[in-house]
């Protein structure tokens, strides 16, 4: 099987300390077929400005460079980017992926009315449930905004942090609470041809499942999705496909039989 990690950070990403090169070794060591290195640029980011800021002209000749050096083995290096969708960002974002060449662009959701829920603030004055369908709101509002993305990063991304708030049975986001909002999102992402990622850093948050949870996933390929990609969201070396083996043996129970990368923008599928 061609196991590839499409979802990955390095010291280019606010959050994360782990050099490109590491990051790639690490990959190889861990007998991975390719990469996507997915750095976040998240502009106006209303926490900590100019955290998630992406010196974007040193990114791709810093990875472009390390593309080049393993051109000629069996290792691939793909360039992303994890873009943080807010409304009014939709025409920068649009002229951004005009001016530079990605492999594959994650669209993620970070931030909702300036705050992210990785902070308990974001869950003050309001109740888990208020809370999870105003994250899902501002998921169904930026995708119509902006489609122009290749997966929707970590769909239920708020749970990894609700549980640590609400613990784990209250901070659950389940998908019967929630189903108009879900059903909404997956619809979309089928029509529009945009891949459901499946996020195994859900792990290394304390979960028990990826993002999207098992049950969202089910739903998703009874509504006819079959476009997955796969990403551990790695921060650091230990977590480059964190939990792959046994998420795939998951997603084979659903049904689904293959997964995407992009090389270019452009789809390859690729057999689970």
């Amino acid at each position: 099987m061609e196991l590839w990690d499409t979802h990955l950070h390095t010291s280019f990403s606010g959050d994360c300390e782990v050099s490109p090169s590491e990051m790639i070794s690490a990959a190889r060591e861990r007998g991975l077929s390719g990469i996507i290195i997915t750095d976040h640029l998240d502009w106006d980011y209303f926490k900590s400005p100019g955290m998630f800021d992406l010196d974007i002209p040193e990114y791709i000749n810093t990875i472009g460079t390390l593309r080049k050096e393993s051109q000629n083995t069996d290792f691939k290096i793909g360039m992303g980017i994890e873009l943080g969708l807010q409304e009014h960002l939709s025409a920068k974002h649009e002229a951004l992926l005009k001016e530079y060449d990605f492999d594959q662009v994650i669209g993620s959701i970070h931030q909702v009315d300036e705050m992210d829920p990785y902070y308990e603030d974001f869950y003050k004055g309001r109740d888990i449930y208020d809370a999870y369908e105003d994250y899902l709101s501002a998921a169904i509002v930026n995708l119509s905004l902006f489609p122009k993305i290749d997966t929707l990063g970590h769909l239920d991304y708020a749970s990894r942090y609700g549980i640590r708030y609400f613990g784990k049975e209250k901070g659950a986001l389940r998908y019967e609470d929630h189903r108009a909002s879900i059903d909404k999102i997956l619809m979309f992402l089928i029509e529009s041809d945009i891949c459901l990622e499946v996020n195994t850093g859900a792990f290394r948050s304390g979960m028990d499942e990826p993002n999207p949870s098992y049950r969202i996933l089910s739903r998703y390929y009874e509504m006819g999705g079959r476009a997955i990609t796969l990403g551990g969201d790695a921060h650091h070396t230990e977590h480059i496909a964190l939990e792959f083996e046994n998420v795939i043996k998951c997603l084979k129970e659903i049904g689904f039989k293959e997964y995407r990368i992009y090389r270019s923008r452009k789809p390859i599928t690729l057999p689970l």
